[in-house]
């Protein structure tokens, strides 16, 4: 008998330290899609307790595709849909999804595939074109990997509504934007025609949370450029107050292309927005210890198994005593330290990329600032552009040529003539920070 009723358990079983987005929402709205009752039942049992960001679950169950489509017509805030494939037909579930993305135009919804036929996996064009969450046989289903999967999958909801929220809150800044920027979103919103539905969601929520192009603190001013390359960004920059002194800054280059490096940026958004939440809030945590950011983000994607790794510069600068604090986890080329009137010299730090192993380790490294500074910092996709024969020579010409210590990264960006090439073959990300006493 079909049953569109929640079931709810208000035990209470934390899976989650994280603070609940202000949207209103009181329980995760999940839809079992199945035809055999007895994964219904299991399914509840292995939720029974879940409490995620402080809010329960609530079950609605559909028995195939058609009665999954009358549920969603009654309930317009689903979460998410744990969808088995095979129900009244072969490809119910997957017609199910088609439904959801193009008939209703449901992007917010997150959608995991089960099966009780291992092997037969959708194509990869599938779960991209349909924004497919997670593929999961039901053998292999244990309770906590159902856990896990189901709080990605919140996680990437949280990520998508937060974007909206975002979107509206930037609707009336957006006609004071600059022209060149305008030009760069028509193209961007041109490109984004042309990609696969989640392609599409995975960029627009990367892009609305990098931070303002130039930013200055106290005598500080950081400035930035992202240029993804014709597959989804794997790049991300952030910088940001942690207290009246210290300012923190990232760069980070997610392994990989495609919707499951762009979302592993969010992912990273979030990580370090608790990370500063948690030292606002109580007083403690990492966030002001590079080393222990980066440890801390190397348990977490290995804890989550993402599958994904992430090569990530992380940096905190007090602006009182002009002292920086820095450690780095496989980000290459090393940033780039320039004086007005000596040498330029590489921060070289080789260590290993966080999510890689869990054996990896990280080391803080201090120095003085002096008056007058530029440090650069750039993404691996700055060297597959430069035409010099080894590694050695490149860096010598960034060092040499291309970042003078007055570059701005407009300006570097337009020395390397990317319209004359015809594609880019890895994502371009460059940030600046630099000191101007003087000024």
């Amino acid at each position: 008998m079909t049953s569109s009723q929640p079931q709810t358990n208000d035990d209470a079983l934390q899976f989650a330290e994280e603070n609940p987005s202000d949207d209103g929402l009181h329980v995760w709205k999940i839809l079992i899609v199945d035809d055999e009752p007895e994964v219904h039942q299991v399914t509840r049992m292995a939720l029974r307790e879940f409490r995620f960001q402080n809010h329960r679950a609530e079950f609605y169950s559909a028995y195939s595709g058609s009665e999954a489509r009358a549920v969603l017509e009654q309930q317009d805030d689903i979460a998410l849909i744990l969808l088995d494939v095979v129900m009244e037909s072969e490809d119910a579930g997957l017609n199910l999804a088609r439904h959801i993305r193009d008939t209703i135009g449901n992007k917010l919804i997150r959608i995991i595939l089960r099966t009780g036929q291992p092997g037969q996996a959708p194509e990869q064009r599938v779960v991209l074109q349909y924004d497919i969450n997670d593929y999961r046989s039901k053998t292999e289903m244990t309770a906590q990997r159902l856990i896990t999967s189901v709080v990605s999958a919140l996680r990437s909801y949280i990520a998508i509504k937060d974007l909206d929220v975002l979107n509206s809150n930037l609707e009336a800044q957006v006609a004071e934007r600059t022209q060149e920027l305008q030009a760069a979103h028509d193209k961007l919103q041109a490109s984004l025609t042309e990609l696969e539905e989640g392609e599409r969601a995975g960029k627009r929520v990367q892009f609305k949370l990098l931070p303002p192009r130039e930013q200055r603190f106290g005598e500080y001013c950081f400035s930035h450029k992202l240029k993804p390359s014709e597959f989804m960004s794997g790049d991300f920059l952030d910088y940001f107050v942690i207290d009246a002194d210290r300012v923190a800054f990232y760069i980070a280059d997610v392994s990989g292309h495609g919707v499951a490096s762009a979302f592993v940026t969010v992912y990273l958004k979030r990580f370090m927005s608790t990370c500063l939440d948690t030292y606002l809030r109580e007083g403690t945590g990492s966030i002001e210890n590079p080393a222990e950011v980066l440890s801390a983000l190397n348990a977490e994607l290995l804890r989550e198994n993402m599958t994904k790794y992430i090569a990530l510069f992380y940096g905190v600068l007090d602006i009182r005593t002009h002292e920086l604090t820095y450690s780095n986890a496989g980000a290459y080329p090393w940033p780039l330290l320039r004086y007005p009137s000596r040498p330029a010299e590489y921060l070289e730090l080789k260590s290993t990329p966080a999510g890689m192993f869990d054996f990896a380790t990280y080391q803080n490294h201090q120095m003085s600032l002096p008056d007058d500074f530029c440090l650069f910092l750039f993404s691996d996709g700055i060297m597959d552009l430069l035409d010099e024969p080894t590694n050695d020579a490149k860096l010598a010409y960034l060092s040499e040529q291309l970042c003078t210590p007055d570059a701005t990264v407009d300006q570097i960006i337009e020395a390397l003539d990317l319209p004359s090439r015809p594609a880019m073959p890895d994502d371009l990300t460059l940030l600046k920070l630099e000191r101007r006493s003087a000024q």
